[in-house]
């Protein structure tokens, strides 16, 4: 087992040996992190995904000129980045549907719930961005 070492454990015997591993790794370290998860939570291919969409769409945007000042009708004025696509328009339609703050928090069920809102919002503008699919 080395440090990152990420395991779905789904029957006794993946169990069995999950522990086993983490003996060895204690014994040869003295010292050992656990991170176990019970709930489907959004997958590493939707995080991926989400990021990849979030650059995809703040491209969009500044393709099409609209900068954040018309998008949001607010004070300020900057060109669209994935960091404000994410903060200013992902997490607010996530806390409002899921009361959620964060999208590792996410089941994957939501994290296509949040997408397709946001999709109905931004096909209101005339902009569709469609939800990244692994090729």
């Amino acid at each position: 087992m080395n440090s990152n070492n990420f395991r779905i454990i789904t029957n006794e015997f993946q169990l069995s040996e999950a522990k086993k591993e983490l003996d060895k790794f204690f014994s040869e370290n003295g010292y050992v992190e656990v991170e176990a998860r019970t709930a489907k939570t959004r997958t590493q291919k939707q995080n991926r995904a989400l990021h990849v969409w979030c650059r995809h769409l703040a491209q969009t945007l500044r393709e099409k000129d609209i900068d954040t000042k018309q998008f949001f009708k607010s004070g300020f004025e900057v060109p669209f980045t994935p960091e404000i696509v994410k903060d200013n328009i992902w997490k607010p339609v996530q806390k409002a549907v899921t009361n959620k703050e964060s999208s590792t928090k996410l089941s994957r069920s939501e994290v296509s719930g949040v997408f397709e809102i946001i999709n109905r919002l931004l096909a209101d503008k005339g902009i569709h961005v469609p939800w990244p699919e692994k090729k």
